[in-house]
């Protein structure tokens, strides 16, 4: 981080993407090229689940999500990851400056970040869960490859992914979209499924996720993370994503991809599944 200008530094460039800004560009202009999603025009795309691998064995998931977004502007985008390499009792926003990749800066949304910190005492403003999480990172190429207006961010980390506190996060989210009516707003859920099974495990898992999540069952869906019937490192923000459809009649879903990294390496005996989803309003 430079701790002048509240710049954070990429720290997963060159491991999960490439750090030469012409080779990234060619590499998501590819994956975006393949996918073939296409944005629905009777419906206002609301949000995005979106996996966070490598873009190896994610990215080309991910672009079926991203590829809905060329051509659109948001104001600002909130993006919620999970928390994978610092304990934090809640949810922390980074709140100024913003987050550099080759790609440039992604400016952080300073006046909706402060009040979502100000507003609710268990979300903060430490950095500390920041530094070192690639959830939120990997998905500021894709946006910066596809938006070309100058759009906002709001990144959140959650460490308690509870129902009760993914409901705490939705409810602070949803004061802010009200309060903001006239601003375009985008909503990213940074998550990958299940992790390290075989290949007919993990679908078993990943498809118990996906029919909850395409049926917009938040209970459901909470009660198979809890029984160990589907798996999602980011079940928190997609929590927080299904509230918020729940809070603003979001009714209509797709699922764009589903696959596992079986796929691409070719090992099907220890896998990660990734999902890609878009959400919308009538």
């Amino acid at each position: 981080m430079n701790s002048k200008t509240n710049i954070r530094e990429p720290v997963v460039q060159g491991l999960f993407y490439p750090a030469s800004k012409d080779s990234l560009l060619k590499m998501i202009s590819k994956m975006i090229n393949f996918a073939d999603s296409i944005l629905r025009e009777d419906a206002k795309l609301f949000g995005l689940i979106s996996p966070h691998a490598g873009y190896v064995y994610s990215g080309s998931c991910a672009a079926f999500g991203y590829k809905l977004l060329k051509n659109l502007n948001f104001d600002t985008i909130i993006i919620i990851g999970p928390a994978h390499s610092a304990y934090i009792d809640g949810a922390s926003v980074w709140s100024k400056g913003g987050f550099k990749t080759p790609l440039g800066i992604a400016q952080i949304d300073e006046e909706i970040s402060n009040l979502l910190i100000s507003e609710n005492s268990r979300i903060n403003n430490s950095i500390v869960p920041h530094i070192e999480e690639h959830s939120i990172e990997v998905q500021i190429p894709f946006l910066q490859f596809v938006l070309k207006n100058n759009f906002k961010i709001v990144p959140i980390v959650m460490g308690n992914q509870t129902l009760e506190y993914s409901k705490i996060v939705a409810n602070s989210i949803s004061d802010i979209l009200n309060r903001f009516s006239e601003k375009r707003f985008l909503i990213i859920a940074s998550s990958d499924l299940s992790h390290y099974h075989s290949s007919e495990v993990a679908q078993r898992l990943d498809n118990a996720v996906v029919d909850r999540i395409r049926n917009l069952d938040i209970e459901g869906l909470n009660e198979i993370i809890e029984e160990g019937k589907g798996e999602a490192c980011g079940i928190g923000p997609i929590l927080v994503l299904l509230f918020l459809c729940k809070n603003f009649n979001v009714n209509i879903v797709e699922i764009l991809n589903l696959t596992n990294s079986g796929e691409i390496s070719g090992d099907k005996t220890r896998v990660v599944g990734y999902l890609s989803a878009a959400f919308y309003k009538k």
